[in-house]
């Protein structure tokens, strides 16, 4: 049985009667805990919640373990409970024989046990073809419940929003509701921890207004710098020019935001170089954090693409659209513009000159493609 899992409709997980065994995967994962939570509620007995209910880590576990955990007997609530979570970690090559063994071992689940299986979400989430593999979600669509939760957008992460207040026994404009959106993005754990924030800082109040989510929720000037960073790195000129407005509205001095900047932006396309390297060995992002000690050794020992593992997927998406070229004529642009704003206006500095304000906004417009003009002569690869 396949199933989409939304928010607030936790009895149709049992609606016909409760699976042996399910697998949540998707793009949200608020939704995959709240699901899990709906089912622990519903089969665990609270009082003895330790000893019916074992929660295991998919990346440091096997086929076997699991099995075994989830044919004890429960003690004293109607089914024994297992959640495994992680399960995303199986999606490896490496991992394929402990999945058949998993899949297989599935018909063997007894009737006094539920088995939870939980797939975090990865960058590539949205087009996955599958949760973990052909063969075990074959083996859970036969036996269990195949569960996705999708990413929730537009007015229905709105409708989520205004639901989740509810619960706190409060309320919130639907402008601030739109506004707590526009401010932290979609991610629905982030909204739930700045929903927490709002109610806080109301108090005895009962609505949330636009004005409380533009004291509580705005963004600080580091994520306004942060998001600079990426609107330049995606070449998105006029989110860039608006982001470098604001950040300048932060720090009125234009030589200190000028170096901050450009140290950052440096590291940036430094780590999108390094992801180039290590995608042309055919190494994939979910091998960063355990690379062979060879492939250490030619990276740098400061600004490591492994410093930053978890944002692997992202940056290795992103040097995609990068040719070694373009990175190295972004690299000699960068070290110019630094230069010209030091007062060491080279002859080959192109439009670079003394004021690092706007040498900043000719950067942006050259890295972003949004001007023909050329600072570096054209770099062959």
């Amino acid at each position: 049985m396949e199933l989409e899992y939304r928010s607030g409709n936790q009895a149709l997980l049992w609606k016909q009667s409760l699976a042996p065994v399910y697998l949540f995967f998707g793009e949200e994962d608020r939704l995959k805990q709240e699901a899990v939570d709906a089912l622990t509620k519903h089969i665990v007995t609270p009082d003895f919640a330790d000893f019916d209910m074992d929660v295991l880590d998919g990346g440091n576990t096997t086929a076997d373990a699991i099995l075994a955990s989830a044919g004890q007997v429960a003690f004293g609530s109607e089914k024994r409970l297992v959640v495994v979570r992680g399960m995303e970690q199986w999606r490896d090559r490496n991992r394929q024989t402990e999945v058949e063994r998993l899949a297989e071992g599935l018909s063997r689940l007894g009737a006094a046990t539920c088995l939870v299986l939980v797939a975090a979400a990865e960058e590539d989430e949205g087009r996955r073809k599958t949760a973990v593999s052909t063969k075990l979600d074959n083996a859970v669509k036969r036996l269990g419940v195949l569960v996705t939760c999708p990413a929730l957008k537009g007015e229905g992460l709105s409708h989520w929003v205004v639901a989740r207040v509810q619960e706190q026994g409060k309320k919130i404009e639907p402008l601030a509701a739109h506004m707590l959106i526009d401010t932290v993005g979609n991610e629905m754990m982030i909204l739930e921890h700045e929903i927490t924030k709002l109610i806080c800082y109301v108090g005895e109040r009962n609505t949330i207004l636009a004005k409380d989510v533009g004291i509580v929720s705005a963004s600080s000037p580091e994520d306004v710098v942060f998001a600079l960073i990426d609107a330049i790195a995606k070449r998105d000129t006029d989110k860039a020019l608006q982001l470098l407005l604001e950040v300048h509205r932060y720090d009125p001095k234009p030589q200190a935001v000028a170096g901050k900047l450009l140290a950052l932006l440096s590291r940036q396309y430094r780590l999108l170089w390094q992801a180039k390297q290590l995608a042309s060995r055919r190494i994939q992002p979910r091998d960063v954090r355990n690379l062979p000690e060879d492939v250490r050794a030619e990276l740098p020992s400061e600004g490591t693409i492994m410093q930053v593992s978890f944002k692997a997927g992202e940056i290795f998406a992103m040097a995609r659209e990068y040719t070694f070229a373009e990175l190295a004529s972004i690299l000699e642009r960068l070290l110019l513009c630094d230069l010209a704003n030091k007062g060491n206006v080279l002859e080959d500095a192109g439009a670079f000159g003394s004021d690092p304000e706007g040498n900043l906004k000719l950067l942006v417009l050259l890295l972003t493609g949004a001007t023909e003009k050329r600072v570096l002569p054209q770099q062959t690869a």
